[in-house]
Formats: C-alpha cells, sequence, structure tokens
C-alpha cells in the first residue's frame, strides 16, 4: 500500500465535489502542480510527491497506484502536490485514482493585498495551517483579519488535505506517498 497527500481545492469541492469522510473510497482525477502552478515550496514541499512519467504520453505520471496529469512545463523529475482536478485541461484523459481516505486536514492560508488598498490578494509565503476533521465540509470559510504593515490580511480555507491510501507498493523514498 502507498499513502499519497492530495490536495481538494475549496472552488472544486463547492461546484461539483461530493463531500467523503475518513474511510470513504474515492475515486478521483488527479493533477500534479509545480512551483511555477500553485505548489510554492515554502507552504507545500512537506506535501510534495514524486513521480515518473508514463510510457508514451509525456503529460501522463504514474506511482504506486496513481496516475496524474502534468500540464507544467517538461522537467526531468516530477515533483509537487497531488490535486484533485475536474475542470483543467485534459481531466477525462486521465484514469481515475481509486483509494481509501485515512485522514482529512482543512487547510487555511494567509492572504495580504499586493499593495495597501489594492483589494487584490496573494497568498503569503509558508503561512498554511491543518485542522483535522472526520468529513470533507463541502463550503468553506473565509476571514478577514486586521490589517498587517498597511496591508489588507485575510486567511481563507482553500480546501482539504487528503491521506489517500493507493494499492500498489511504496511510493518514492523520502517524500509523500511512502
Amino acid at each position: 500500500m502507498a499513502l499519497w497527500r492530495i490536495k481538494y481545492d475549496d472552488w472544486q469541492m463547492e461546484c461539483c465535489g461530493e463531500p467523503f469522510s475518513v474511510g470513504d473510497e474515492v475515486r478521483w482525477r488527479l493533477a500534479l502542480r509545480g512551483p511555477d502552478a500553485g505548489a510554492e515550496p515554502e507552504t507545500w514541499e512537506d506535501s510534495y510527491s514524486e513521480l515518473e512519467r508514463a510510457a508514451g504520453d509525456g503529460r501522463l505520471l504514474r506511482g504506486p497506484g496513481v496516475t496524474a496529469l502534468y500540464a507544467g512545463k517538461p522537467v526531468t523529475r516530477p515533483v509537487g502536490l497531488l490535486a484533485v482536478e475536474t475542470h483543467g485541461p485534459g481531466p477525462g484523459d486521465v484514469p481515475e485514482t481509486v483509494g481509501t481516505v485515512r485522514s482529512i486536514q482543512v487547510v487555511t492560508e494567509g492572504y495580504a493585498e499586493t499593495r495597501p488598498g489594492s483589494r487584490t490578494y496573494e497568498p503569503v509565503a509558508g503561512e498554511r495551517w491543518l485542522r483535522a476533521v472526520g468529513t470533507c465540509p463541502k463550503w468553506f470559510s473565509d476571514e478577514a483579519r486586521p490589517d498587517r504593515r498597511g496591508r489588507g490580511y485575510r486567511r481563507d480555507e482553500t480546501g482539504v488535505l487528503v491521506e489517500l491510501e493507493t494499492p500498489g507498493g511504496p511510493a518514492s523514498p523520502a517524500r509523500p506517498g511512502e
């Protein structure tokens, strides 16, 4: 058995997702997000997985019990954050990954205005909090906080981080998925 960490974004769940619980078997299409696709190492590196290219298709990646789409720039070593993808490029072409949910954590991330008064927010590197739950919520919340250094600041629940157990041998060493 292999254990993988997978992000299920809030908007994906709120749009088309079905809440699930620890112990449930799920079937998801996955994508691997690299640092250039919103999986910044300062925030997500502890949840990165390393996969191998599938034979004959440069966009498909595989690991024990897992298949994922990689739509980023070509890399020699595909490492990043696995994420449920129901809307992105080619999800219908990606075989479903089937596994058993072993844990669920609601992800909260910090966001700051790009400049004072802009009302445009960007993630604050390294600001991520996890809260264990037994069932994935259907809806997520946002919380405005006091300004930081004159810039607006907020904490948003951005989805859940799931540990998914899949059949197959251990995944790549020294990475989640072991």
